[in-house]
């Protein structure tokens, strides 16, 4: 069930649910206005069904089955490394087309590209730095004695995927670091995380469909409110259930609405 908290001053930590089956993944959403404080909105997510429902897309969208490589599978000049970083290009499109099929008779969401300097990053850069350091610190999961995360609430087994332990960044705040927000009267902002291991659960296809039969994560992706969609995929789980699983991606998925 959602919840949606009351105004205050300060803003609240959003409070994700967490499925007991792996891979990990997680949903939020935050909405608010620029001047006033934020609210957070809550949902527990449940666990996908056995036998998903198949994507609406999954005809017409090009690359849902593309598979994530790590950098060392390029060549090291510079169209090896163009490659690597082409590979969140191909992923990013395919999760905006999937998502859009799902959003039948809703305002298709976009994907802005920062105009150089002068534009300033997008949502885009808080969701690349949110995955890259989600991989690199590893804190998704389980709680553990020793392990460096901030437990969900109301389940204080699981760790919060949204907020980094090391710097205590969150949806919203990660979002505004970015500047997301400075030229809006009122704004919101949605995430969905996910966390894959083995071919089939690494693909844009696996992390939509899982998304899709996901309530909360449904919801946000279906939500009417947001006009934005930003998608970054890392190499590598942030949940160390993967152990040495290869290939392993995350997934960060923010929305956004600028009025």
């Amino acid at each position: 069930m959602s919840s949606l908290p009351q105004l205050s001053r300060k803003p609240r930590r959003p409070v994700p649910g967490s499925p007991s089956s792996r891979p990990r993944r997680a949903a939020v959403a935050v909405t608010g206005t620029l001047l006033l404080s934020l609210t957070g909105i809550a949902a527990a997510a449940q666990p996908a069904a056995a036998a998903a429902a198949p994507l609406k897309g999954a005809g017409t969208c090009a690359n849902i089955d593309f598979v994530i490589r790590p950098q060392s599978a390029f060549p090291d000049t510079s169209r090896g490394r163009y490659d690597f970083r082409a590979q969140s290009t191909t992923v990013q499109k395919a999760v905006l087309c999937l998502v859009n099929a799902e959003r039948t008779g809703l305002k298709p969401l976009k994907r802005y590209l920062s105009l150089g300097k002068k534009g300033g990053p997008t949502l885009g850069a808080a969701a690349a730095r949110h995955a890259a350091d989600a991989v690199r610190l590893r804190w998704w999961g389980k709680a553990e004695p020793g392990k460096n995360c901030r437990p969900v609430q109301g389940d204080p087994g699981r760790c919060d995927p949204h907020i980094n332990p090391q710097t205590g960044s969150t949806p919203l705040s990660r979002a505004q670091a970015v500047g997301y927000g400075r030229r809006c009267a009122s704004f919101s902002i949605g995430e969905n995380t996910y966390a894959g291991w083995g071919t089939s659960s690494v693909t844009p296809r696996a992390a939509v469909t899982w998304w899709m039969n996901s309530k909360p994560h449904r919801d946000t992706i279906l939500n009417p409110a947001f006009t934005e969609l930003y998608t970054a995929v890392a190499w590598g789980s942030a949940d160390p259930a993967a152990g040495s699983t290869t290939p392993a991606a995350t997934y960060v998925q923010v929305f956004g609405r600028c009025g």
